[in-house]
């Protein structure tokens, strides 16, 4: 049926451009509005490193990426299933990496700038995994 199809392109399109919305949010919480420091440490050996935190910023800008492209992707080929499956899983990896247990984690002072960008990265992360989950619950009910 043609009208069908019409919602389903509609719907996809609707949910690429959250997701890219989604995507882009996280990079410039991560490089702009909340961005981590960019100190350094010491190791025993007199090297100067970048701390965690710097590399926690990495990642999630990597994951910010895997997000716009996922987002593309979903406008291209809309699979709201696939696609929301990604956006769950991406973000899930996001939150997780703040987690010094799982991730790479955060400094441990709290007044350092990455405990500042961490409450960011984990409303990102939510927001992520319901739109992920609407997602799913959308390409499941559109076939």
């Amino acid at each position: 049926d043609r009208r069908v199809e019409k919602m389903r392109e509609k719907s996809s399109l609707i949910f690429a451009g959250i997701e890219i919305v989604h995507a882009l949010s996280l990079m410039l919480i991560v490089k702009i509005v909340a961005p981590v420091c960019s100190g350094m440490v010491e190791t025993a050996a007199g090297k100067q490193i970048p701390m965690k935190c710097h590399y926690t910023s990495v990642a999630l800008l990597f994951f910010g990426i895997l997000l716009l492209v996922n987002g593309i992707l979903c406008a291209v080929r809309k699979e709201l299933f696939v696609c929301g499956v990604m956006v769950s899983i991406i973000s899930i990896l996001a939150f997780l990496t703040l987690s010094s247990s799982v991730g790479i984690g955060i400094c441990m002072n709290p007044e350092m700038a990455c405990n500042y960008t961490a409450p960011f990265v984990k409303i990102i992360g939510a927001i992520g995994i319901v739109i992920g989950g609407a997602s799913v619950y959308v390409g499941i009910n559109k076939k």
